[in-house]
């Protein structure tokens, strides 16, 4: 079990956690590339490879080219050495997903959250599940390394404790001492972390953003999300957690604009959300547009996204053209992080993005006419990502291996 090297103190612990996270970072690698990547010399690397071989932690996954002689042999992690938990909690849904460390998931469920899912319940939700997954893969519990939380902040991560999360659809999430929760559960290693973190995380491993070392991830549904990547390492604010994530929804982007929940003026979040582009289309059709919706909609003012959506499916022209302009809001945006940044991939997720193909398609279209003026040879890639709704569990799972190694 990794555990095995986990617990050692000594400097050869220390020189096996490096060679063996080396190896899960990449993968496939030849004896000489782990060498060179982490710094320790080739015999020192071969001696610990046999070791964690013999431990059944890393195995000789394959053969490189060879420029002459014997081909040399590449070697990756042992997926079933132990499991991991990841566990996503967001304002519409949680999940829970049991993962190999390879973080492919085995195993996942979903809860709908509601007006019932309070902290407490929605914890017992979390630990019934664990121990379902764990009993149907027939698994010990000592086979579980950890615990990945990931949620919506704010969120005291040092502590393992969620704040005080706006919108949320039950009461009592506040100072939620989530980490203890679990670990009082399952006695094993759990941490927290910003969703848009864990999901960027994930991503960048086994999604959208493999191979970029630059990346910046939005998922924007009732509010917004923002996850950086700079030279493969996320940023985390140096303020930590008294000033929280980046906080992309409160860019301004018109100083005379919308009051926002903050109490600022002309923040993304009071322009280019659900509930901003629901409350647009109220109001237009208060003003008396014409669109299909009249006919659906007693009072304009109990509009939901769903209505919303169901006009959109229609090509109703009053949905499509709010859609259109609060996209510029979100493509100005877009436009300012790559004109600082410099990205090679952004990565637009979330229930908007994923919901309306029209608002993504507008918000690329507008960011590239906004970015190409200044640096025209800068080559973006843009993507809704791979993983989905399970990549913040993902990561979530991935920030587990982390803390450990």
């Amino acid at each position: 079990m990794l555990k095995d090297i986990l617990e050692m103190t000594t400097q050869k612990g220390n020189n096996l956690r490096t060679l063996y996270q080396c190896v899960r970072n990449e993968g496939d690698l030849t004896r000489a590339e782990i060498s060179e990547r982490t710094g320790l010399k080739l015999s020192t690397c071969t001696r610990l490879i046999d070791e964690l071989i013999e431990k059944k932690l890393i195995y000789e996954s394959g053969e490189a080219a060879s420029s002459g002689g014997r081909k040399p042999k590449k070697y990756s992690i042992e997926p079933a050495a132990n499991y991991i938990i990841g566990i996503d909690i967001s304002r519409f849904f949680s999940k829970v997903l049991l993962m190999r460390l390879d973080l492919v998931v085995l195993e996942e469920e979903k809860f709908d959250m509601n007006s019932e899912s309070h902290p407490t319940v929605v914890v017992q939700q979390f630990i019934e599940s664990i121990h379902k997954m764990l009993r149907k893969h027939e698994l010990v519990s000592s086979s579980l390394l950890g615990v990945g939380v990931s949620a919506i902040g704010p969120l005291d991560t040092e502590n393992g404790i969620i704040k005080d999360p706006l919108h949320f659809p039950a009461s009592g999430w506040k100072n939620v001492p989530i980490t203890k929760m679990l670990k009082d559960a399952f006695h094993t290693k759990v941490v927290l972390d910003y969703g848009e973190n864990t999901a960027l995380d994930a991503e960048y491993r086994h999604g959208a953003g493999k191979d970029h070392k630059n990346v910046v991830y939005i998922n924007k549904g009732v509010g917004i999300r923002l996850g950086l990547m700079l030279n493969g390492e996320i940023l985390r604010s140096s303020g930590g957690d008294k000033v929280g994530a980046f906080g992309q929804g409160h860019m301004v982007v018109d100083i005379h604009g919308k009051k926002c929940i903050c109490g600022n003026y002309g923040c993304m979040n009071a322009y280019s959300t659900i509930p901003a582009l629901t409350e647009e289309i109220r109001d237009r059709l208060k003003e008396g547009r014409p669109s299909l919706l009249h006919d659906k909609v007693n009072d304009a003012t109990d509009l939901t996204f769903a209505q919303v959506l169901n006009g959109l499916e229609q090509r109703d022209e009053t949905c499509e053209q709010a859609v259109k302009d609060i996209a510029l809001y979100s493509a100005a945006g877009v436009a300012n992080l790559i004109i600082i940044f410099h990205p090679s991939k952004i990565i637009l997720s979330g229930p908007l993005y994923r919901n309306v193909p029209l608002y993504y398609e507008s918000v690329i279209e507008g960011a590239k006419s906004r970015y190409n003026k200044l640096f025209p040879q800068l080559e973006v890639a843009f993507s809704q990502g791979e993983l989905g709704e399970n990549a913040a569990g993902i990561g979530a799972g991935s920030l587990v291996l982390d803390s450990l190694l």
